[in-house]
């Protein structure tokens, strides 16, 4: 038995390791977010979108809020206004995907989004993000 579990311990940290591999991916680019490594961050959102189709709703919403508030930070805004209005249509349709916190840096990044949008321009992905219609990221 003893033998047992000294060969089931690797298997099992191996299994741990990679169930919480999952969002590492929004949690490291986040941190560079946060610590205002805007370059780095875009390039790990950018390098791991293909991950998206396979993530849980929650990682979905907070991987749109942080890829598009790192866009915003660097002054795309067109695609900025793109991942904010995916966060804001997945947080819409289940409020509990985003944490309090991360609801109030979404409003405050459309808030953002919404003064620097050009309203005059209705067919711009910002005007489209600020109307609702966002368009769901591309699958690779």
């Amino acid at each position: 038995m003893a033998a047992l579990r000294k060969s089931l311990v690797p298997i099992l940290l191996a299994f741990a390791a990679t169930c919480g591999c999952g969002a590492q991916y929004v949690a490291r680019g986040a941190e560079l977010y946060s610590s205002g490594e805007y370059i780095e961050a875009a390039e790990v959102f950018e390098r791991t979108e293909s991950r998206l189709s396979d993530s849980s709703a929650s990682e979905r919403a907070r991987y749109g809020l942080y890829r598009g508030a790192t866009l915003l930070a660097l002054g795309d805004v067109r695609r900025a206004g793109r991942w904010l209005g995916y966060s804001e249509e997945l947080a819409r349709a289940k409020p509990t995907l985003l944490s309090e916190e991360e609801r109030v840096m979404l409003r405050r990044a459309l808030d953002d989004l919404a003064q620097r949008a050009r309203p005059d321009d209705p067919g711009s992905a910002t005007a489209s993000a600020l109307a609702g219609r966002t368009p769901a990221p591309k699958r690779r």
